[in-house]
């Protein structure tokens, strides 16, 4: 309940005791003419009636002024007074209205210059007041707040004519010392009351609130504006490199006659650790392909990812079979990361050779590639033969040769479309949805179908929880 609200409650109460006592007034005046005593009664309680009105008159007045001083002492918390036009000018203004003082000095402190300045006065030329240095009002360290303050006060009678009351309090807020403040009045027989004291100390407590928000407010500002040019600088940072990625990781397989291909990739984040590469032979009908997935998003899967492909460029050929490859990029990304490195890649290097109607492939732990066998109509999932790049130096690989002929389709993809079909569109298990996905859309070419995926992945409203990579195959007719 509100001041005001109680104030209100117990006016409504003390209307109620007036009104019972002016029918008890009524009651005894029809006894006058029965029993003498009744008049003198009568007089007795108007007079009585007549104290209690005024002492709740001037009660109610009081209780009117108390309110009305905490509300303007709590108005003092409002930031924007401290972000205006001459903002102490505002604060000491109310400390005049409020605490009935003739002027009042603010002292800040100033923590590079080690002294106090007076930033503000009201009622009292501010000139008057040069900045305090420490060394002129303390001449030993380690002085609390408040005797600094006391000094701050005998500096000023001693440099000061002043007359009158004077008084002074310090500004200190969560065990911070922002200044000090002095009021006084021009009178020369007045004194300071109690009244006085306990008025200057709510607002002086008021006052270093204030200061203190302010200045939480100007640090969280301060801090947000740093944030942000550091974000402007990740941001510009991760920009150029993901120029640098998609300058590594190729969009389009080159172009083989009787094969065509469609690839599209998105990182969850801004840049990510799914990685396509393509070396082609075209006078000998070949096409080799390496699809991978670093373990973890962003920068860290995206540097990782850059040593696989920088190695797989190092050493790959056409002529060497996949699983010898696969397990001398093992070794060399086991030494360049270290022992302790818990970073892994799943990957598939596969060789395309349409004179031999064939695809020779090793898989390092990746998901498995789906072989849409035209003539049959059936799926086949072309299954892992080792474990994941950069876990164990003596990991063993296997090449596998599967046959394709013409109009059979191969899809490569990583975990993250898997989970796509799962998380963003809702299927139990995305991964016989891909399938289907796939089947359904066997007469569709490469392009057509990476089309529709990546219509539905930047359709989606819903964040995406992996890096997505897909790469779709088709063979033509073969000679």
């Amino acid at each position: 309940m509100t001041g005001r609200a109680a104030l209100k409650q117990a006016n409504n109460v003390k209307l109620l005791v007036v009104f019972l006592w002016l029918v008890a007034i009524a009651l005894m005046a029809v006894l006058i003419p029965v029993h003498p005593w009744a008049l003198p009664a009568v007089f007795g309680m108007i007079i009585i009636c007549f104290a209690y009105l005024r002492d709740q008159i001037i009660i109610q007045s009081s209780a009117i002024e108390v309110c009305d001083f905490y509300a303007k002492v709590h108005e003092l918390d409002n930031l924007q007074i401290l972000q205006s036009e001459r903002p102490y000018s505002r604060i000491l203004d109310t400390v005049l209205d409020l605490g009935r003082f003739d002027w009042a000095v603010l002292f800040l402190m100033d923590f590079e210059k080690d002294s106090f300045v007076a930033v503000e006065a009201a009622g009292i030329e501010l000139n008057r007041f040069a900045a305090v240095n420490f060394d002129q009002i303390a001449s030993e360290p380690g002085l609390d707040d408040l005797t600094l303050s006391y000094r701050l006060l005998e500096h000023a009678f001693k440099e000061h004519e002043f007359r009158g009351a004077l008084a002074g309090t310090t500004l200190v807020c969560n065990h911070t010392f922002y200044g000090c403040m002095m009021v006084g009045r021009d009178d020369n027989d007045c004194e300071l009351s109690e009244e006085d004291n306990f008025r200057l100390e709510i607002l002086s407590d008021q006052i270093s609130i204030c200061l203190h928000n302010y200045r939480m407010h100007k640090e969280l500002a301060l801090r947000a504006e740093d944030l942000s040019e550091r974000q402007v600088q990740i941001q510009r940072e991760l920009e150029m490199s993901r120029i640098v990625q998609e300058g590594v990781m190729q969009r389009e397989a080159p172009l083989l006659p009787g094969l065509s291909a469609a690839t599209y990739s998105r990182p969850a984040r801004f840049i990510g650790g799914d990685f396509v590469r393509y070396v082609d032979d075209p006078a000998r009908g070949r096409l080799g392909m390496l699809i991978g997935d670093v373990s973890g998003k962003g920068i860290p899967a995206a540097l990782v990812m850059a040593v696989v492909v920088c190695l797989f460029n190092e050493k790959t050929s056409l002529d060497m079979p996949p699983d010898l490859l696969l397990a001398d990029i093992n070794i060399s990304m086991k030494k360049f990361l270290g022992a302790r490195s818990r970073f892994n890649s799943s990957a598939i290097w596969g060789i395309f050779d349409l004179e031999n109607k064939c695809f020779r492939y090793a898989s390092v732990g990746h998901d498995f590639p789906l072989h849409l066998d035209i003539r049959r109509g059936v799926i086949n999932e072309l299954a892992s033969t080792g474990t994941l790049l950069g876990l164990f130096n003596e990991s063993e690989y296997k090449s596998v040769e599967v046959p394709v002929d013409a109009g059979d389709k191969i899809m490569f993809y990583s975990d993250g479309l898997v989970d796509f079909f799962e998380y963003n569109l809702g299927y139990q298990d995305g991964y016989a949805e891909l399938k289907n996905f796939l089947l359904e859309r066997r007469t569709k070419t490469s392009q057509e179908i990476v089309n529709e995926i990546t219509s539905l992945v930047e359709n989606s409203t819903g964040p995406t929880k992996d890096d997505i990579t897909v790469a779709v195959f088709s063979i033509a007719n073969l000679t």
